[in-house]
C-alpha cells in the first residue's frame, strides 16, 4: 500500500486514480505499511515531498484514501487500553530510545500555537482552519525526520499527534495526548487543558499517549535485549520543499 502511494504519487494522477487501503492483519499500531502511508498523507500537508507531481495538489482521491487510512487508525486507537507493563532500559537502550523520541517527540515551541488551536475549539473557526494552524505548527517545528529508520511504533505516535491535531472534533484527545508528554518526561503541557473539552475525549488522548509510548519502549528494551538496533533502514523517501495537499 505504501508503495503503491509512493509510486503514484510520483507521477501526475490518472483520470481516476486508484489508491486502495488495504484491510491488512496487524494491529494498526504495529502495521508498518499502514503508519508509513499515513505519516506520508500527513507529511504531504505539512512539508511536502520533492518528487510528488503537483498535479496532487489537494486531488481529491488522494483526500479519499486519508480519510479511509485515518478512519481505520482512529477505530484502532479508541479500541486501545493500558496494559503494556512498563520495562527497565539500560543507558543505550536510554539513548536509542531518544532517538525515536526526536522523531515524535512535540516540542516547547508548540504551546504558543496549541493554545491557538483548542482555545478556540469551540468558538468561530471552522475545521479547515483549525487544521492548517496545526499543520502550520508542525512545518515549522520540522519534527519529521530519518523516516526511513522508523519502525511502526514511532510512526504510530507521531500519527497519532497528527490525527488528533488536524481535527477540530478530535481537540480534547490533543489535549490529553499532550499532558500524557508530560509524564513521560516531555514538556508540562498540563496547563493547556481547558475545561470545555469532554472528560473522554482527553482521557483517549492521554491513553493513546501512554500506551503507544509503552510499546515504543518495550519495543527498543526487545531489541537491546537481543543485540540488534531498534531502528529501521528499509524505507526511503524524500523530504523536502513541495507542500502537497496544504
Amino acid at each position: 500500500m505504501s508503495a503503491a502511494l509512493v509510486a503514484a504519487l510520483r507521477s501526475a494522477p490518472l483520470p481516476r486514480p486508484a489508491l486502495l487501503v488495504s484491510g491488512g492483519t496487524r494491529e494498526t499500531c504495529a502495521d508498518d505499511d499502514l503508519q508509513l502511508s499515513l505519516w506520508i498523507c500527513y507529511r504531504l500537508r505539512t512539508r511536502g515531498f520533492d518528487d510528488v507531481h503537483p498535479a496532487w495538489d489537494d486531488h481529491p482521491a488522494l483526500a479519499q484514501f486519508q480519510g479511509a487510512l485515518e478512519a481505520r487508525w482512529e477505530q484502532g486507537l479508541r479500541a486501545l487500553e493500558e496494559t503494556t507493563p512498563a520495562v527497565p532500559l539500560d543507558d543505550a537502550a536510554r539513548a536509542e530510545l531518544r532517538e525515536h523520541q526526536a522523531f515524535w517527540h512535540p516540542r516547547r515551541e508548540m504551546r504558543s500555537a496549541l493554545r491557538d488551536i483548542h482555545g478556540d475549539a469551540y468558538g468561530s473557526r471552522d475545521e479547515r482552519t483549525h487544521s492548517v494552524l496545526f499543520t502550520v505548527t508542525l512545518r515549522d517545528l520540522d519534527c519529521a525526520t530519518s523516516v526511513d529508520e522508523m519502525p511502526a511504533q514511532t510512526l504510530a505516535l507521531a500519527n497519532a499527534l497528527s490525527l488528533f491535531g488536524m481535527h477540530q472534533r478530535l481537540v480534547g484527545a490533543l489535549v490529553g495526548f499532550l499532558t500524557a508528554v508530560d509524564t513521560i518526561g516531555g514538556d508540562p503541557f498540563a496547563q493547556l487543558l481547558p475545561v470545555q473539552c469532554p472528560p473522554d475525549d482527553v482521557r483517549l488522548g492521554f491513553t493513546v499517549c501512554h500506551e503507544l509510548h509503552a510499546r515504543l519502549v518495550r519495543h527498543v528494551h526487545a531489541a537491546c535485549e537481543a543485540g540488534r538496533s531498534s531502528l529501521r533502514g528499509r524505507w526511503l523517501v524524500t523530504q523536502a520543499r513541495v507542500n502537497v495537499g496544504c
